[in-house]
């Protein structure tokens, strides 16, 4: 995620703040003090507990394969990068579950030790004004698990919803279940906060749901698409390629020619690189000769035609790719690029409807 800073590593996961985070520390490091307990400190403890909801996730993901690429903590919440979504219902119901696990083990700790310290755990409705430190980061890990097990995404309750459905169902119709959840919550919470509450941050969460369910049937729509799609089924086989002794302006005219923005880098019969228009445009405000070689991305992601499609797209998005080279015996065969990926799964679509 762009303007983030890296913290550390932690179970061998990279830990990132947000620059807006480190902005609201300040705000409320410069704001006067609060009469309670929601203090600068607080507010780090609090956060220390959204990042640890999130290695909940992380963790558990590890113990099913798959990898987390970093966590990174904004002001609104805590976001946890998965490799990609379990394969099996149950397993993605117990990595959602994790997090959510986590902060009920935080607050029952917590409530054991304001029993220890005779302190009154009870709720209060001004608990942030007089309550005691620990009884409100309780209550705090309370709140984190109720608001994160709404049965709507792109909450945890959302996603264990869909691993029950998909129990039962198959995956992208147990999405499209869950999605129609989520937007029936978000249309009440817009409902009741324009004619009720009015509250702004209600809207918000309300917009923040309807999308998340939108891009989750999206997504299941296209895991369904490629589900047992081979990288032969959908490369590109038809296009051109640049060398390390090429030109800028060179490459710019092989843009301007046809229909290719981005080209791999072969010499020697060998993948050296990959080059993109925006690099191109880059090296040609330079100099128009500046060499491919001086300007090309090194070492780029490779694969072979029978691997799964699914897994080669992972891969394309981790590293920001915009094309993926296909090697066959050690030569160059194919292309896997976003744009012949959605052509492919719109002539499936086509292909497979109930005409066909």
């Amino acid at each position: 995620m762009k303007w983030s800073y890296r913290l550390g590593r932690f179970f061998g996961i990279d830990f990132y703040l947000h620059v807006t985070f480190i902005l609201f520390l300040a705000w409320v490091w410069w704001t006067p003090p609060q009469q309670g307990p929601l203090t600068l400190g607080f507010i780090l403890c609090a956060f220390t507990c959204v990042a640890l909801h999130e290695y909940g996730h992380a963790l558990m993901a590890r113990k099913f394969g798959v990898k987390t690429h970093d966590i990174t903590l904004l002001p609104i919440g805590g976001v946890a990068r998965l490799e990609r979504i379990p394969e099996r219902p149950f397993h993605e119901f117990l990595v959602a579950i994790a997090g959510p696990a986590v902060n009920a083990v935080i607050a029952v700790v917590l409530y054991g030790i304001c029993l220890l310290l005779r302190i009154n755990p009870s709720y209060e409705s001004d608990l942030l004004i007089k309550a005691d430190f620990m009884v409100t980061l309780m209550w705090w890990n309370v709140g984190m698990i109720a608001f994160n097990m709404l049965p709507a995404f792109p909450m945890d309750g959302g996603r264990v919803l869909r691993a029950l459905l998909a129990m039962k169902f198959e995956y992208a119709k147990a999405t499209r279940a869950a999605a129609i959840v989520g937007k029936v919550m978000a249309a009440l919470f817009a409902y009741f906060a324009l004619f009720h509450s009015g509250s702004l941050l209600l809207i918000i969460i309300a917009v923040f749901v309807w999308m998340g369910a939108s891009d989750e049937v999206a997504a299941a729509d296209q895991r369904s698409a490629l589900s047992g799609v081979r990288v032969r089924d959908a490369m590109l086989v038809d296009f051109r390629r640049v060398s390390p002794e090429d030109t800028a302006a060179s490459v710019a005219q092989l843009i301007l020619q046809g229909w290719q923005a981005d080209f791999p880098v072969v010499y020697n019969d060998e993948v050296v690189g990959i080059v993109t228009r925006q690099e191109v445009v880059g090296a040609l405000s330079q100099n128009h000769a500046t060499p491919v070689s001086h300007f090309m991305r090194q070492q780029p992601v490779l694969c072979d035609p029978s691997e799964p499609l699914r897994n080669v797209l992972g891969r394309m998005k981790e590293r920001n790719q915009p094309l993926i080279p296909v090697i066959k015996d050690g030569q160059l065969t194919g292309l896997v690029t976003q744009e012949n990926t959605l052509k492919f799964i719109l002539f499936r679509r086509a292909l497979s409807s109930p005409r066909n």
